[in-house]
């Protein structure tokens, strides 16, 4: 294992239309435990480049559609070891980014903020996202020994030259690519770690998830995975 000091972690921070996730958010990141912070803007028309521009940002324009894409494309732009994935809308708590840096720098190769693992919980839950995350994580768990307790969170780090593989983006299917890298971790018997954090109630804007379409892309990466 390197030194941790030598291992770069970037964050990514996907975007569209979040100008005030972004106000609220934005300031309390603490900037000098990342090697790189990157947005990426999905076409946002609110406001959120000029105040990326005023606070003197690293950004990209999205060339594809989607939130996986925006990920992916965030991805092959840093230039760091790890990556961390991190939601703008008040979803994600801000002082769970330097837990995540220490595992990640200690040897974790995918560390999540489950909303799931005591005492966490989610205020943004409706029921039927709540029995979907509960389903998907029994299935999910079904690839590997170790189990997990939130297969679906965007709110995760992981190393990168372990996830980004051709073998890996075959079974890529739609706009969420985070229970991929849990299905793939626990194929892999990657070494995984969860930290328990609260999902507040995202702030500001409207919830651009579909539902029931990322459902059944979820239920194919499955399918994809169970027959690679």
């Amino acid at each position: 294992m390197n030194n941790s000091k030598n291992i770069t972690v970037g964050l990514i921070i996907p975007v569209l239309n979040e100008i005030d996730g972004l106000k609220s958010i934005f300031p309390k990141i603490d900037k000098s435990i990342f090697d790189q912070i990157l947005f990426i803007d999905g076409g946002s028309t609110d406001g959120t480049i000029n105040y990326l521009k005023e606070n003197n940002c690293e950004y990209i324009n999205q060339k594809k559609p989607g939130l996986s894409e925006a990920i992916l494309e965030g991805i092959e732009a840093l230039k760091v070891d790890c990556v961390i994935e991190f939601s703008p809308d008040g979803n994600c708590l801000t002082e769970h980014l330097p837990s995540v840096v220490r595992e990640l720098k200690l040897g974790a190769d995918l560390v999540v903020v489950s909303r799931y693992l005591p005492p966490a919980k989610s205020a943004d839950d409706t029921f039927i996202t709540g029995i979907g995350n509960f389903v998907f994580t029994k299935l999910v768990n079904q690839f590997g020994d170790q189990k997990v307790t939130d297969s679906l969170n965007i709110y995760r780090g992981f190393r990168i030259n372990k996830f980004i593989c051709e073998e890996m983006l075959n079974l890529l299917d739609g706009p969420v690519f985070e229970p991929l890298v849990t299905i793939w971790a626990l194929k892999n018997n990657y070494k995984i770690v969860e930290i328990p954090g609260d999902e507040p109630k995202r702030i500001g804007g409207e919830k651009k998830m579909r539902i029931f379409y990322n459902g059944f892309c979820i239920l194919r990466m499955i399918k994809r995975a169970i027959f690679s």
